[in-house]
């Protein structure tokens, strides 16, 4: 399994303790290493969710000595749907990913975003044209692979419908999309600042991330 996973703070090392994962590799700019939190690739210095999916995935079997665990993030925190998108500094930062390597061999893509454009209210029809051309945009590169579609958009208490119903709507219609963990419903007791997951969110996060990466994989 070789996860590319885009989005912005909580899938980039803004969250919990770091952890070391007892298996699993990182490619970055070229290089793989031993997959650890921060994971590169990934703004911030704490943790993240991806030791902890790797463990959730070595119980669940699918992942182990004869089934490697590999993880390419590009995730910043603060970033818009539209950030992402072609056109945008972060998709132009993706790209480099692509001439360097990282995404050979992707088998899945986890696309977690939506809390700044909770911020910014951006429109379900605003998000789902922007997602579609990044989507579009990867798939050029990674082919047809399954995508996990968090539903997310909860920030410091505030929730956008207008996020989550695009979010939604792209997980039931965009071929191969898979409806991701409802993180939304992570409330504030599960977060560190009321937005970044503390070190039992992360662990809530995994418990729901990785039977649909599982489930993706059959």
């Amino acid at each position: 399994m070789h996860v590319l996973a885009i989005g912005q703070s909580n899938l980039a090392n803004h969250c919990g303790s770091p952890r070391t994962a007892a298996r699993g590799e990182v490619r970055h700019l070229g290089t793989a290493q031993p997959l650890q939190d921060p994971v590169p690739g990934g703004s911030g210095d704490l943790g993240s969710v991806w030791p902890r999916v790797v463990d959730e995935l070595a119980a669940l079997g699918t992942v182990g000595d004869d089934a490697p665990f590999v993880l390419t993030l590009a995730a910043q925190g603060g970033t818009s749907v539209a950030e992402w998108a072609p056109g945008g500094p972060c998709h132009d930062l993706l790209m480099t990913r692509v001439a360097d390597g990282d995404l050979d061999g992707v088998t899945h893509v986890v696309w977690q975003q939506g809390e700044k454009d909770t911020l910014l209210e951006t429109r379900a029809a605003d998000y789902t044209a922007d997602f579609l051309r990044l989507h579009a945009s990867v798939t050029a590169v990674v082919g047809a692979v399954p995508w996990i579609i968090c539903r997310t958009s909860y920030r410091f208490g505030v929730t956008s419908a207008a996020v989550v119903s695009a979010q939604t709507e792209l997980a039931r219609t965009v071929p191969g999309a898979v409806a991701g963990p409802d993180l939304d419903a992570l409330g504030p007791q599960l977060r560190r600042d009321d937005t970044h997951f503390n070190d039992e969110g992360l662990l809530r996060f995994a418990s729901l991330l990785a039977p649909v990466l599982a489930g993706a994989s059959r």
